[in-house]
């Protein structure tokens, strides 16, 4: 049963008590609200993916509480996060508050900052600070043949060195929203919220396919740093290992947390990837290019 499945009034309810809970990748995540409306606007991001039981013991538990008038209040693990806020912005901050929560904790994994794409079984990861162009790129590529893993962590288990998909919807800011509907009419693309301290949001729905392989790890091949610029000719320029495992660790979430095995699993990461610096001002001239790796990759 998948989130989606459930018949409005059973899974508003399901919302209000005990929260409706469903799994992402290897995460586990619970949302207690009784705000239908809140409710209604998570089961539209979260509709292909399979529910779990009221008692499960989950990674990620969020409360959304009505604060009248039109505000509302969030909660992570019983904490305030957010006490009044508006409407127009709820649903980006319950989704950021639910990014935030699940990426501060899983150390099971090395958490990298980036999102992550799949194809031929080799996943490109594609590490960046925000205002790069990585959620657009990685919006383009899930709608060009690629698989979504993520839009924001590449989570790589240290025993096989292998990443685990987390694939969620994918935030995208102001003029990358018109940007992707234009690129990808198939896009499944949710209401825009503006307001927020980004700017106006909206969110892409994962791929159907994406969600349905959660469970299907992939070997890292490529290491991307992109970095878009307007009108820019794409180009990729090889970077040095050392250099890539810096830059890499700059954008860790637990780098640090999990000590030596943090370090070799870093280093075992930039050991077997092809490191670059992508720059791109086009999507259809940066996909051609990104092709180039997977072509190589089959010779």
């Amino acid at each position: 049963m998948t989130v989606g499945e459930l018949e409005r009034d059973r899974r508003r309810e399901r919302f209000r008590d005990p929260g409706m809970c469903w799994q992402v990748g290897p995460l586990s995540v619970r949302v207690r609200t009784p705000s239908p409306w809140i409710a209604d606007q998570l089961a539209f991001l979260y509709g292909p993916f399979p529910t779990l039981a009221r008692e499960t013991i989950v990674d990620v538990e969020l409360g959304v509480e009505p604060r009248w008038p039109g505000r509302f209040a969030i909660f992570a693990d019983g904490e305030v996060q957010y006490r009044r806020i508006p409407r127009a912005v709820a649903v980006p901050l319950v989704e950021w508050t639910l990014n935030v929560s699940a990426f501060q904790r899983p150390h099971q994994f090395f958490l990298l900052h980036a999102a992550v794409v799949e194809i031929d079984g080799f996943a490109a990861i594609l590490p960046a600070r925000a205002g790069q162009g990585k959620s657009t790129l990685c919006a383009a590529l899930a709608h060009r043949g690629w698989r979504l893993l993520s839009d924001e962590v590449a989570a790589i288990r240290p025993e096989d060195g292998r990443v685990v998909p987390v694939p969620r919807p994918i935030s995208l800011k102001e003029g990358s929203i018109e940007l992707i509907r234009r690129f990808a009419p198939d896009a499944r693309i949710g209401p825009i919220w503006p307001g927020t301290s980004k700017g106006a949001v909206a969110h892409v729905l994962p791929p159907l396919d994406s969600v349905r392989r959660a469970e299907e790890a992939a070997v890292p091949r490529w290491i991307v740093f992109p970095r878009w610029a307007p009108d820019a000719v794409p180009s990729l320029d090889p970077v040095p290992k050392a250099r890539a495992a810096m830059r890499c660790a700059d954008n860790a979430f637990n780098y640090s947390v999990l000590g030596r095995s943090g370090f070799e699993t870093l280093a075992n990461l930039v050991d077997r990837c092809e490191c670059f610096d992508f720059g791109y001002g086009g999507l259809d001239d940066a996909l051609h290019c990104l092709e180039g790796l997977r072509r190589a990759a089959r010779t």
